[in-house]
C-alpha cells in the first residue's frame, strides 16, 4: 500500500557522525529496494572521505521516517558556486549514476515530489545537477516536470541478461563478435606464461596493495589513451577505491576485488558491486607493458562467467566499450544528465546566461559576415 505524503517526516543530515549511524537502517532498505551501486551506503560514505579537505561541497543527506523507520534516502552535497546554491549526489567526481532510494511503499510520484521540495527547501538550492538517472525511472520523471528550465543529455548502459541462461559455450557464440570463446584469450596469455584469477574481499591482506596498483596503472592507462580525466588523474581516486575496499564498517561482500596475478604480481584488476540480482562493473585496468597478451579481456571475461555462475546479470556501468557492447548483446537502458532549475533565480539566471551565449554566437556570426552589430548588442553582459 502507497504511503501518504504527510505520513512521511523529513530531516537533513549533515553531520558526518551522524550518518554513519544511518548505516543499519540504510543497508535494510537498500536490500528492500534492490538498490545500485551508488546510492549503497558504503558508496556513499567512502565519496564523502574521498572529498578534499577544503571542498566546498558538504554533506547534505535528505532522510525520509515513516513511524520512525526509513523510507526515504536522498544522499546530496551541497554548496555555493558564486550567487547559486547547489545540491549534487553524494558521490565521486566520476558523474557515477543517481538516484532516490525508496522503500517499494514509497515508489510513488507524491513521495518523490516531497522529497524533492524538502530537499530544495532545506538547502534553499537554485540549482540541482544530477548525473546518470535512469530515464524510465519514476525520479527522472519527476525531475523533469519539477522546472520550467533545464539541461538534458542521454547516454546509453549496456547490460547482459544471464540469469535463466544454462549453457555458457551457447550464449557466448551468441554475443556480437563473439565467435571465439573466452577460453581463446585465456589460453593465448597462457601460452605466454602462469597466471591465477582470485577474487579478493577486504579480508585478504593483498587488497590494499592491489587497490594501490590499480589506480596507479589506471593513470598510466588515461595517459598512454591520451584521456585527460581529473578523477582518474587526482588523488580522490585513490583515497575514494582503498576507503570502499578495505573499510571493515562497511556491509562485507558487497564490493569485491578480481586480480589477474603472475606470481603473486598484478597484471589487471576489476572492482565490482554485488547487488541483489545484478553485478555491476565499477572499474578495470591491466598492465600496459603485457597488453598484447590482452590480460584486461581474460578479466572482464571471466568476471562475467562468474555472474552468469552465480545467478547474476552483468551491469556493465556507463560507457560504450567494445566488450559492453559485444557481452550485452547490444542490450542497453538510457540514462539522463539533468540541470534542473530549483528557484526563481535559478531559472533567471540560467535564461539569461543562455540568451547571453546565444546573442553572442549571433554576433560572431554576423561580425564574420561583415555586417553591423544590431542597436544596443554591446551592452549586454557576458
Amino acid at each position: 500500500m502507497a504511503l501518504a505524503t504527510d505520513a512521511i517526516s523529513f530531516e537533513v543530515v549533515r553531520d558526518i557522525e551522524r550518518f554513519r549511524t544511518l548505516q543499519p537502517e540504510w543497508n535494510e532498505l537498500w536490500h528492500a529496494a534492490d538498490g545500485g551501486f551508488a546510492d549503497h551506503f558504503g558508496f556513499c560514505h567512502a565519496s564523502l572521505m574521498a572529498e578534499d579537505p577544503g571542498s566546498p561541497r558538504k554533506l547534505h543527506c535528505l532522510v525520509g521516517r515513516h513511524t520512525g523507520r526509513i523510507v526515504v534516502i536522498w544522499p546530496l552535497l551541497a554548496y555555493r558556486y558564486k550567487l547559486w546554491r547547489y545540491l549534487t549526489p553524494l558521490a565521486p567526481e566520476n558523474r557515477s549514476p543517481t538516484n532516490m532510494l525508496l522503500a517499494p511503499e514509497c515508489n510513488n510520484e507524491a513521495v518523490v515530489n516531497s522529497a524533492l521540495n524538502a530537499a530544495i527547501k532545506s538547502a534553499h538550492a537554485d540549482v540541482i545537477e544530477l548525473w546518470r538517472v535512469p530515464s524510465d525511472s519514476l525520479f527522472c520523471q519527476c525531475l523533469k516536470r519539477h522546472a520550467m528550465t533545464r539541461r538534458e543529455t542521454h547516454e546509453r548502459t549496456y547490460f547482459a541478461t544471464l540469469r535463466g541462461e544454462t549453457d555458457w559455450d551457447s550464449f557466448c557464440r551468441s554475443r556480437p563478435g563473439r565467435d571465439k570463446n573466452p577460453d581463446y584469450a585465456k589460453r593465448k596469455l597462457a601460452k605466454h606464461l602462469e597466471y591465477d584469477i582470485e577474487l579478493l574481499d577486504r579480508n585478504d591482506e593483498r587488497t590494499a596493495s592491489i587497490v594501490d596498483w590499480l589506480v596507479l596503472n589506471k593513470r598510466k592507462w588515461a595517459q598512454d589513451k591520451d584521456i585527460d580525466s581529473r578523477w582518474v588523474s587526482g588523488e580522490s581516486s585513490g583515497k575514494f577505491w582503498r576507503d570502499l575496499m578495505v573499510n571493515e564498517t562497511y556491509e562485507p561482500g558487497m564490493f569485491r576485488l578480481f586480480a589477474l596475478l603472475h606470481q603473486g604480481t598484478p597484471l589487471a584488476a576489476l572492482i565490482v558491486g554485488v547487488g541483489r540480482r545484478r553485478l555491476f562493473f565499477l572499474t578495470v585496468t591491466y598492465d600496459l607493458t603485457h597488453a598484447k597478451f590482452s590480460p584486461g579481456t581474460v578479466i572482464l571475461d571471466e568476471c562475467v562467467k562468474w555472474a552468469f555462475d552465480h545467478g547474476f546479470d552483468a551491469d556493465f556501468t556507463p560507457g560504450n566499450e567494445p566488450y559492453k557492447v559485444s557481452w550485452s548483446g547490444k542490450q542497453s537502458y538510457q540514462t539522463s544528465s539533468i540541470l534542473v532549475m530549483a528557484s526563481a533565480w535559478g531559472s533567471l539566471s540560467y535564461s539569461a546566461k543562455t540568451f547571453a551565449r546565444q546573442l553572442k554566437s549571433r554576433l560572431t556570426g554576423m561580425a564574420s559576415r561583415g555586417l553591423p552589430a544590431p542597436k544596443g548588442a554591446g551592452d549586454v553582459p557576458q
